[in-house]
């Protein structure tokens, strides 16, 4: 049986997912409603897919399961929850949503309709990523000391527009990678600039601190400010340093020239993850009934700590787990 599939949103990001699908046999993209006529138009011919002239009409289709919530972050929780509603599987871009009540509303629509609402934490889906937790939680690598992840690629004022801040668009790969390796921290510090945008209030760089339970310490650094152009390229990177071992993972491995979605070069290990996150939420969420390897409460811990780390920045570290308290104790 193929899985038929429906975007929400026809924009940059949604190029990376249909070439992941398209690797995959099982699958098809068949629909999507994207509001821009023109671009509706040209992803319309260069899919072969239906262009639905209304979201609703998109939902009406019954061939479709499987909806990809791919539209601005600020409709990500309307549209995931229509979708749900309609009774369709949802995979929803990250971040997941605006804040953690809107997460909250989310898994209660999930849990209401009884199907998968998969969050797109698609960093840690690779085989690397999953091979570093099994060594991790098997204790090859000794004490674990630190964990560096690392984020430099430029992106132009008019790029980073589309996006809410390096904290929430790249700081969430690396906070629920962190979750996913490592756990929840125990206290969190971040400071963050501005330099090289005139009119875009937010920052192009942030570096973020953790304290882990253990003592180990992780540091997460991310910038649309520049590229890394030397010999060792810290594009990305996620690097595991312990007292008996480590590993490291980078996207610099390969790479040429060929722009797809929102990057203007092609790094294949950046382009598998769409790939393997597909083929998880197709084959072991759906048809097989898993969870994902990041839920959407780990969704929420990480919308937890990014608003931690904006309402603290520049200061002292400060307690996650306290504030964790806090904020339970306030529902």
């Amino acid at each position: 049986m193929t899985m038929k599939i429906g975007f929400i949103g026809a924009g940059a990001i949604s190029e990376v997912h249909y070439q992941a699908l398209q690797q995959i046999e099982a699958a098809e993209v068949v629909g999507f409603y994207e509001p821009n006529g023109q671009l509706a138009v040209k992803r319309a011919q260069e899919w072969g897919a239906v262009s639905y002239p209304t979201l609703t009409e998109l939902l009406e289709q019954k061939e479709i399961e499987l909806i990809y919530v791919l539209s601005p972050v600020e409709l990500h929780v309307e549209h995931a929850t229509r979708a749900l509603e309609s009774g369709k599987h949802v995979l929803v871009e990250k971040p997941v949503a605006m804040n953690v009540a809107e997460i909250e509303k989310l898994e209660q629509a999930a849990k209401k309709a009884g199907k998968v609402c998969f969050p797109a934490h698609n960093y840690i889906y690779h085989p690397e990523i999953i091979r570093f937790r099994r060594h991790i939680e098997e204790g090859v690598f000794g004490q674990i000391c630190s964990v560096w992840m690392t984020f430099n690629l430029f992106h132009s004022e008019e790029l980073a527009s589309h996006y809410p801040g390096v904290n929430r668009q790249i700081m969430t790969h690396h906070l629920y990678t962190t979750l996913y390796l490592l756990g929840l921290p125990k206290t969190i510090g971040c400071h963050t600039t501005k330099l090289h945008y005139d009119e875009l209030d937010q920052e192009d760089q942030s570096i973020i601190i953790l304290g882990m339970e253990n003592g180990a310490q992780v540091v997460l650094f991310s910038s649309f400010a520049c590229d890394d152009k030397t010999t060792n390229p810290w594009t990305y990177m996620v690097k595991i340093l312990g007292s008996n071992g480590g590993a490291v993972h980078n996207w610099q491995d390969v790479v040429y020239e060929r722009s797809l979605g929102t990057l203007n070069k092609a790094y294949p290990r950046y382009e598998d993850l769409f790939y393997f996150e597909a083929k998880y939420v197709i084959e072991e969420c759906i048809a097989a009934g898993k969870p994902p390897l990041s839920t959407l409460a780990d969704a929420k811990a990480v919308q937890e700590l990014v608003e931690l780390a904006e309402q603290h920045q520049g200061t002292s570290f400060v307690s996650y787990q306290v504030t964790q308290k806090e904020r339970d104790g306030s529902r």
